[in-house]
């Protein structure tokens, strides 16, 4: 019908105006997302490979120097389109890991007192929180979640039982992070928050500002 093809024509023309009024905030957000999963990747990573306490001292560190490389980049050519060259650049540069290293001291303040200091009251929360879901789930499930997952794990794989007046009504076992690792990544998560909503500010007002 004509009028559905008039609509879909509208609707198009909307939306491709939308997305060139609003595509630095957009864009912003994409390759603030990828910079985000990058630096969960990482943190996973040295936590598996480093442990616990240097994936929220030093590793941490390391990985957001990766991150603002990754970051500059992406939000040089794709997001601000910035086109300087020689002094210019280098003094944008400058000010763009300036602000970077300004929010990962913030980020390394966070992971040192949320992840370290605070960690065994964390992984209490966590695993109470955890406990609570299980229990509110309907044992069935539970029952099928564990006849999958008993196959899959180790040795080492934490096993919890509901029991009640007549027994076990369900099992179910973690094995991919215990509660102190799950309050560590539900941290990072929270800082990087944090850290992108300042990482645009200062981009927009500071580093990549229009002339």
């Amino acid at each position: 019908m004509p009028g559905n093809g008039g609509g879909a024509v509208f609707v198009n023309k909307a939306m491709i105006k939308f997305f060139k009024k609003h595509w630095e905030v957009i864009s912003y957000l994409i390759f603030g997302v990828l910079t985000t999963l990058l630096n969960i990747v990482l943190y996973a990573l040295f936590n598996r490979l480093f442990g616990y306490t240097a994936a929220n001292s030093w590793g941490n560190v390391l990985d957001n120097i990766l991150c603002i490389l990754f970051a500059y980049a992406t939000n040089r050519a794709f997001v601000f389109n910035s086109k300087t060259r020689g002094r210019a650049m280098a003094k944008e540069f400058g000010a763009f890991v300036t602000c970077r290293l300004g929010t990962m001291v913030l980020d390394a303040a966070i992971m040192m007192i949320g992840g370290n200091l605070m960690a065994a009251q964390g992984a209490a929360w966590m695993e109470g929180l955890l406990t609570g879901v299980f229990t509110h789930l309907n044992p069935e499930t539970l029952m099928g979640i564990t006849s999958t997952m008993v196959h899959t794990t180790d040795s080492s794989a934490a096993i919890a039982v509901i029991g009640g007046a007549d027994g076990p009504t369900a099992i179910f076992v973690t094995s991919c992070y215990n509660a102190q690792e799950l309050w560590g990544l539900c941290v990072k998560v929270f800082s990087n928050v944090i850290v992108v909503v300042l990482n645009y500010v200062f981009s927009k007002l500071i580093i990549f500002k229009k002339k």
